[in-house]
C-alpha cells in the first residue's frame, strides 16, 4: 500500500488513507457531505487531459453517474474515456439551458426567489450543472439576465461578483418549456428499426425499457402527421425533437443507418443496439461504435436499460 496525496486527484479535498492489502492507493475523502473511496494505482498523476477536465469528473460525481469504486483502480486512460463519452452540456448555449433549467428545478414554485444559502452551496451547485467554476456560472448568470429569463441583483464584493433576488421571468418560464418538450432537453426518445413484424418482441422490449427510465417512445410508424408531409420530413422533425436515439440494427434497414446518421449531425446521443446472430451483417461504418449485442430479449433489456441510466439521465 502506497500513502495517499495529502488532495484528492478529483476533487482537491484532504484524503484519509484506507488500510488496504492492494498495491496501490486507496483513500477516501468527505465531498460535500458524501463520502467517497477512490482506488489509484501506486503511482498515479493526472495526466495533462484530466486535469483539464477535472470539472466533468466532478459534474458526474455530483449527479451520481460516476461513482468510484474502492475495489476498482483508476488510472488516466479510464478516466479520459469517461470524460471524453460523459453526456454532458458542453458548447456555451448547452451550457447556458442546462442552466436555466437547474434553476427551474430547484425553485420552491413559479415566481418564488431562487435561493442558495452560501457561497459554497453555489459552487457546488455550479458544479452539478457541468461549469468549470464559479466565475463561469456567474458568467452563465449574467447571460441569463441579459436575455431576459430570469432576474437577479449583482453586487461587487472583495471576492467577486455576487448576486441575490434570483429568480426567473415569464419568458424564462416558457424557454423551460420549449426546453423540456424539444431537443437536447426533452423526455422523447426515437427509435430507429426495422418495421418487419419477425421484431415486434425486440420493440416492445425497448419500448418498455424508455418508458421505464422515463422517456418517451417515438417510432415514425406509430405517429400521426398531417397528409402534406412526407415521412422523411416526419423522421427529420421528430429526431429534432428527442433527447437521444436507440438504432437497432437488427435486419440492416438503410433507414435505421440514415436515422443514426442524422442523430449524430445534431450531437445527440446514439445507442447501437443489434442481435447477436445479425451483428456480424452491420456495415463497416457503423460497426467501430460501442454496441449493445443481445443474445435475447432479456440481455437487450438488462443492458439498455443500465446505458440509458448511466450515458443519458
Amino acid at each position: 500500500m502506497t500513502d495517499a496525496p495529502e488532495k484528492c486527484f478529483i476533487t482537491n479535498e484532504p484524503t484519509t488513507n484506507l488500510p488496504s492489502s492492494l498495491d496501490g492507493i486507496e483513500y477516501s475523502v468527505d465531498y460535500y457531505g458524501n463520502k467517497l473511496n477512490f482506488t489509484f494505482h501506486w503511482n498515479h498523476k493526472n495526466s495533462p487531459f484530466v486535469e483539464n477536465n477535472k470539472y466533468i469528473l466532478l459534474g458526474l460525481i455530483a449527479n451520481q453517474k460516476f461513482i468510484p469504486n474502492r475495489k476498482h483502480f483508476l488510472d488516466n486512460n479510464e478516466l479520459e474515456k469517461i470524460i471524453k463519452t460523459a453526456n454532458v452540456p458542453n458548447m456555451p448555449r448547452a451550457k447556458l439551458d442546462n442552466l436555466l433549467l437547474k434553476l427551474y428545478e430547484i425553485q420552491d414554485r413559479e415566481g418564488n426567489v431562487v435561493s442558495f444559502h452560501s457561497k459554497d452551496t453555489v459552487e457546488y451547485f455550479a458544479i452539478t450543472c457541468y461549469l468549470k467554476n464559479y466565475t463561469e456560472f456567474i458568467f452563465y448568470l449574467k447571460a441569463l439576465v441579459e436575455m431576459g429569463y430570469i432576474t437577479a441583483k449583482f453586487t461587487q464584493t472583495k471576492d467577486g461578483d455576487f448576486f441575490d433576488d434570483l429568480s426567473l421571468t415569464f419568458k424564462g418560464f416558457e424557454q423551460v418549456v420549449s426546453l423540456q418538450e424539444n431537443g437536447e432537453k426533452s423526455k422523447n426518445c426515437f427509435i430507429a428499426m426495422s418495421f418487419s413484424d419477425d421484431v415486434t418482441e425486440i420493440r416492445k422490449a425497448i419500448k418498455s425499457i424508455v418508458v421505464e427510465t422515463g422517456y418517451q417512445p417515438i417510432l415514425v410508424d406509430e405517429i400521426h402527421y398531417d397528409s402534406d408531409v412526407t415521412i422523411n420530413d416526419a423522421i427529420i422533425k421528430n429526431i429534432r425533437k428527442s433527447k437521444f436515439l436507440i438504432a437497432d440494427f437488427t435486419n440492416q434497414k438503410h433507414g435505421v443507418y440514415f436515422e443514426a446518421g442524422f442523430a449524430l449531425g445534431l450531437k445527440r446521443p446514439v445507442i447501437y443496439t443489434c442481435s447477436k446472430d445479425d451483428f456480424k451483417n452491420t456495415h463497416f461504418d457503423t460497426n467501430h461504435y460501442p454496441h449493445i449485442v443481445y443474445s435475447d430479449l432479456n440481455d437487450l433489456m438488462v443492458k439498455l436499460k443500465d446505458k440509458i441510466e448511466a450515458w443519458i439521465n
